[in-house]
């Protein structure tokens, strides 16, 4: 989850609107750059804060992405039907409101099974130091990002 408030974040922030606008293509391709850069440094991040070795490395970052990939999907999921009640031009019943009320307050809960599940796939991967430093690296990931954000957009 945190991941994509992150691409959220620097979507905002590195591809401006105009830019979008002109060209479509070359928003691709800026995204797709922007994406592998963010990936990068994340590896590199999480890399170093859990000490991994190679070898972790290697086993790693494949079932994160993974688990990653199902959290996005997950909320895209709960997006996309927050979107289509909201932007309905026909009537929305009270039972079709509770259902997508019901949808987005588990979200978070979906979310909190697929970690525990992916916990069990790490366990075999890191150490148990580096699992409890899993979810410290996660946040201090997350605040560097709001860091430079913030210190980007103080710059304007």
């Amino acid at each position: 989850m945190k991941s994509f408030i992150l691409t959220i974040i620097f979507s905002c922030l590195l591809f401006p609107a105009q830019l979008i606008a002109e060209n479509p293509a070359m928003d691709a391709q800026m995204r797709n750059k922007w994406f592998k850069e963010v990936q990068s440094y994340k590896y590199e991040f999480f890399t170093k804060e859990l000490d991994l070795t190679a070898e972790q490395s290697d086993k790693f970052f494949p079932v994160y992405e993974e688990m990653e990939k199902a959290v996005y999907t997950v909320n895209k999921e709960a997006r996309d039907l927050e979107d289509k009640i909201a932007q309905s031009a026909e009537d929305i019943s009270d039972l079709e409101y509770e259902a997508a009320t019901d949808v987005l307050y588990k979200v978070k809960q979906k979310e909190g099974e697929i970690e525990l599940e992916y916990y069990q796939k790490f366990n075999e991967i890191l150490s148990k130091k580096q699992l409890f430093l899993l979810k410290i690296a996660e946040n201090k990931f997350t605040q560097s990002i709001l860091n430079h954000h913030k210190k980007v957009t103080n710059n304007k």
